[in-house]
């Protein structure tokens, strides 16, 4: 009774606290009646774990109609500048994985281009693992981005979504993914495709050097532009035998032919400003395609002991690229070279196989095991052959390049009350070996051996306060491009890989610190990372031509500052601001080379609901200071805004959006300025950012089941250059 009594106090101070209502009297009693009450609680977008820190796509409501790389510019630590660059912690040397697991079709440095042809509305959740433990370790670089899609995640009430979206330049994207289920098997399909008009990347380019030796210059000028069709897709499927074993399955794809043009002029003058020599350039590819598959197959079994699995896993992953490049000279005065053109016919093939076995097991409440072992066999075969128009001899050189990889890795996790703590070490052994079927030069092997260790903790402060303390170390491996030895001459430059090139190491040590309540998000992250044989792209000048390659021979020490805030003041108002400073020291031992700079990125975004259930978003941002990472240049300042205005119709089923990219602004420039080295000068590019999109997305149909996946399955990053980058 007195409970009663007390709940029925409550009730009537709260309703006697409402200031919309009405009253009315008759003659036996007085009647309230109350106007509607709404009560609404936000959906917190981002979590911080001892391992990860994941954004919530799923429920961000402007992610409808965007990209996925429009989304990661919302994304702690996540960094896109204005070429669409993607940095994390400053960094480019980071991985992306799909659903937990290396996705050949998410490499290489065409990224850029299929994210842009991911609509976000199929993707659930992004993760950012900037302490990758010892399960990745080895095979891991600085970072991780997981890109978690929806059809292979508990899924609730959607069973398929359609999108599409097109601009004034002239470019469209069209995707769309669905989800089934007959009995123990579930199945999931998406595809995506874009065309990329010429416009949208169309920019004039101005270059000027000095050369330091000779006291010569020279002066380069021209436009660029590219073209492509772009498609992307994977099919998924998971059939459960009982609730202890789980049969997964999955295959993707990412296709794309490119056609670029880019028209020149180049000039060089000696030290008293008489010419050396003139010539116009045009540059097509008649012939540029790209293709990778993948494809992988994961059996999990549990136990009746709470959160004891065990995975076994297989992968295939499969590169083919084949480029046709072709470039003729007109206009020439005292042409460097005797031949006026050149086709460069070059095809890449790579090929790997994965074979991994993962068992994890908890002790009691606090303690858990995570161990492992791993067998990689990869294959990469490369033929080059430059035909010259002219006197020149035709060159032809062919490139194998095998490698194997064991590992075995072992890491223990403490929870216990406000602390976690992760620590573990990781071995591999790699053998490489490099032959030459054409007899340009001496058959090689190598052996490696590598221990990497990794630990961390973090407390827990209070509800929705942690902080967190990591050091982890990464390994990286030259892919084809970078071991390739083929030379590549033009009158003007020199370019060829690198045999020898070993693995490189980077270590770094971290803090995070985060703050999460209902209205104030705030994370702070401060690092320090270095490397002593890091692989440097090296370049220097010999007879009047730039020559380019590479060599493990690079140091450096970066200090770095990243934070997030995201403030939400009342209903219907949120503002994210995405910021980032970075203190860089780089060098190179013969000649000694030494480069530094401090710079970084600011990037806001205030989104504000408007009358007519509208959403108004409003982004800008740009880069400052001088950013320096690779020992010879300095990057260039940049800025950018744009807004977007979004509507949700039939019961948020259909989402519509309009956005405007820089519409006050004609054109713009970047400036990579080249301070260090055989020759100064600087490289800019004048861009016409102006563009306006429409977008829509519709998602149907009430499956309740989607595909699952397994807990623990392969992860191999490690190669930098080549078809996996």
């Amino acid at each position: 009774m007195r409970k009663k009594a007390l709940l029925t106090l409550a009730a009537s101070l709260a309703a006697a606290s409402l200031p919309a209502q009405n009253t009315v009297r008759t003659d036996s009693a007085e009647t309230h009646k109350m106007e509607e009450v709404i009560v609404t609680q936000r959906r917190q977008l981002i979590k911080n774990d001892i391992d990860k820190l994941t954004y919530d796509v799923q429920h961000d409501k402007t992610a409808q109609t965007k990209t996925t790389l429009e989304i990661l510019k919302k994304i702690p630590l996540v960094t896109v500048d204005g070429q669409e660059n993607i940095r994390v912690q400053g960094s480019t040397s980071f991985k992306v994985y799909r659903n937990g697991h290396p996705d050949p079709s998410l490499s290489g440095q065409n990224l850029k281009d299929i994210l842009k042809a991911i609509p976000a509305s199929t993707i659930k959740r992004i993760e950012v693992i900037t302490d990758p433990g010892a399960k990745y370790n080895a095979e891991g670089t600085t970072a991780i981005l997981n890109i978690v899609m929806l059809g292979s995640s508990r899924l609730q009430g959607v069973s398929g979504n359609v999108n599409a979206g097109a601009d004034t330049n002239g470019s469209t994207r069209v995707g769309a993914y669905l989800t089934t289920q007959a009995g123990k098997l579930t199945t999931a399909v998406n595809y995506n495709y874009a065309d990329q008009n010429k416009k949208q990347t169309e920019n004039d380019r101005d270059e000027a050097y000095d050369y330091v030796k000779t006291g010569e210059h020279t002066h380069e000028y021209g436009k660029n532009s590219t073209g492509a069709k772009i498609h992307f897709g994977n099919i998924s499927a998971s059939y459960e035998i009982d609730s202890l074993n789980l049969l997964t399955a999955s295959t993707n794809f990412f296709g794309y032919k490119a056609d670029a043009n880019t028209q020149s002029t180049t000039e060089r003058w000696d030290r008293n400003n008489q010419l050396i020599y003139k010539f116009d350039s045009d540059v097509t590819t008649p012939g540029y395609s790209y293709l990778n598959l993948g494809g992988r197959f994961d059996y999990q079994h549990k136990t009746r002991l709470e959160g004891e699995t065990l995975t076994l896993s297989y992968m295939l992953a499969a590169t083919r690229q084949h480029t046709t490049f072709r470039q003729t000279y007109s206009n020439m005065t005292n042409f460097p070279a005797d031949y006026t053109g050149y086709d460069q016919n070059s095809r890449e093939r790579f090929t790997e196989h994965t074979f991994q076995i993962d068992y994890v097991r908890p002790f009691g409440k606090h303690h858990k095991l995570e161990s492992g072992t791993k067998y990689i066999l990869r294959h990469n075969n490369s033929t080059s052959l430059m035909d010259y128009q002219g006197t020149t001899p035709d060159m032809e050189n062919r490139f194998r390049h095998n490698a194997q990889v064991a590992a075995a890795y072992l890491s223990y996790i403490l929870t216990a009350g406000k602390w976690s703590a992760r620590a573990g070490l990781r071995y591999e052994y790699t053998h490489m070996k490099a032959t030459y079927p054409d007899g340009s030069n001496a058959d090689f092997h190598a052996h490696l051996n590598d221990w990497v260790p990794s630990a961390s903790i973090q407390y827990k402060i209070c509800d929705g306060q942690t902080l967190k303390l990591s050091y982890n170390t990464s390994i990286n491996r030259p892919g084809i491009s970078y071991l390739n030895p083929a030379v590549i001459s033009t009158p003007t430059s020199l370019s060829f890989g690198n045999a020898d090139l070993g693995s490189s190491r980077n270590q770094k040590l971290q803090m995070e610190y985060m703050l999460v309540t209902s209205k104030l998000t705030v994370q702070f992250n401060p690092y320090y990372s270095f490397t002593n044989n890091g692989i440097a792209h090296i370049f220097y000048e010999q007879n009047r031509r730039n020559v380019s390659t590479y060599q493990n021979v690079l140091k450096s020490k970066v200090f770095g500052i990243s934070s997030y805030t995201e403030w939400t003041p009342f209903t219907g108002t949120t503002f994210t601001l995405n910021a980032s400073m970075r203190y860089a020291h780089i060098t190179l031992p013969t000649p000694y080379i030494k480069n530094s700079g401090c710079g970084g990125g600011i990037y806001f975004d205030w989104e504000q609901k408007i009358p007519w259930k509208l959403t108004l978003t409003t982004s800008l941002g740009g880069e400052y200071g001088n950013r320096v990472y690779d020992p010879y240049a300095i990057e260039g300042h940049w800025f950018y805004y744009d807004f977007t205005l979004t509507r949700r119709f039939l019961k948020d089923k259909l989402t519509v959006s309009l956005s405007a990219e820089s519409p006050f602004i004609k054109e713009k420039s970047s400036t990579y300025r080249i301070v260090r080295g055989d020759y100064t000068g600087y490289e800019r590019s004048v861009m016409y950012p102006r563009c306006f999109n429409i977008g829509f997305s519709w998602s149907f149909g009430k499956l309740k089941a989607s595909v699952k996946k397994a807990e623990r399955s392969i992860q191999n990053d490690d190669l930098v250059g080549g078809g996996k980058k």
